[in-house]
């Protein structure tokens, strides 16, 4: 297929228009938001016209997709939502990688999501873009295996390995006349809302163990990771491990772990999570007996 607009500003974007090009397929350009240099200029070094824009939606911009007679937009890791003028400027439409299965995980931060919910397989899913917000046809998905201590960075590499092959099948099936379109299934639909920094904060009276260590997983680097207030200051949780014996303390009080470390544990509404990575602001420290909240 020629004339495809590629939509990225990140890892995933970037691998799949390497796979989209390595299958023959050629570009029209790529868009990329201000301030994502790096990527523009891996785009640029594989020979790819790069364009910045800061607002897609744009009238002006639009007719640039419509000039360059683009025949399909796909859109990598791309935050806007697109309206319809640009949806539909393509020939063969938009598609959207999105990190979620479908229509379980609509909405912002699905893999995060899928993470916090103590899912041990996740679900990402190609589908058309159409007016709604990740409610169009499903054009290919799969899934893979979370363990129960693998983190969001490891959820977004397996993704990231994933997507590019689907793309590229979708753009055969086009190419080919025999694209499968599922339609999504309203009834089982469920938005989740983009996750921000403030949505770390642990609640230790009301979250058991379990729960705290998949949202540590969920929101550990590159995010900022989970949150909990100490005497000495801000904690920053980004790594925690199930205590194999049973620990008892009132939720929020740090005690004494397990093994020869003898490592800090807090205890939740139900069991305790093992701390094995953190930091508190200002460079203060935890010991047995404080409260966290």
């Amino acid at each position: 297929m020629k004339r495809i607009v590629f939509y990225l500003y990140a890892a995933r974007g970037l691998a799949t228009l390497k796979a989209v090009l390595a299958a023959g397929h050629e570009l029209a350009f790529a868009v990329l938001p201000p301030g994502h240099d790096d990527v523009a200029d891996a785009c640029r070094g594989l020979g790819v016209e790069t364009r910045i824009i800061e607002n897609v939606n744009d009238p002006d911009f639009v007719t640039q997709v419509s000039d360059a007679r683009a025949t399909l937009g796909v859109i990598a890791g791309y935050s806007t939502i697109f309206k319809p003028p640009l949806i539909d400027a393509p020939e063969f439409g938009t598609i959207n990688l999105h990190g979620g299965r479908l229509p379980e995980y609509r909405g912002g931060s699905p893999l995060n999501w899928q993470i916090i919910n103590g899912e041990a397989r996740a679900g990402i899913s190609v589908i058309r873009v159409d007016a709604g917000i990740d409610t169009g046809p499903v054009l290919a998905e799969a899934t893979f295996d979370i363990g129960p201590d693998e983190t969001i960075r490891e959820a977004h590499e397996r993704a990231n390995a994933l997507f590019p092959g689907l793309v590229v099948e979708v753009i055969g099936h086009m190419e080919a006349g025999t694209l499968n379109e599922r339609p999504q299934d309203e009834a089982r639909a469920h938005y989740w809302r983009q996750r921000k920094p403030a949505d770390g904060a642990i609640d230790w009276q009301n979250m058991t163990a379990r729960q705290v260590h998949d949202l540590v997983r969920a929101v550990t680097r590159p995010y900022p990771g989970a949150r909990a207030a100490s005497p000495t200051g801000t904690l920053h949780i980004f790594e925690t491990r199930m205590p194999a014996a049973a620990l008892d303390g009132s939720p929020g009080q740090v005690i004494d772990g397990e093994g020869p470390g003898n490592d800090l544990c807090v205890a939740c509404a139900e069991g305790a999570v093992l701390l094995t990575d953190y930091e508190v602001e200002g460079g203060g420290g935890l010991s047995t007996g404080m409260t966290l909240s």
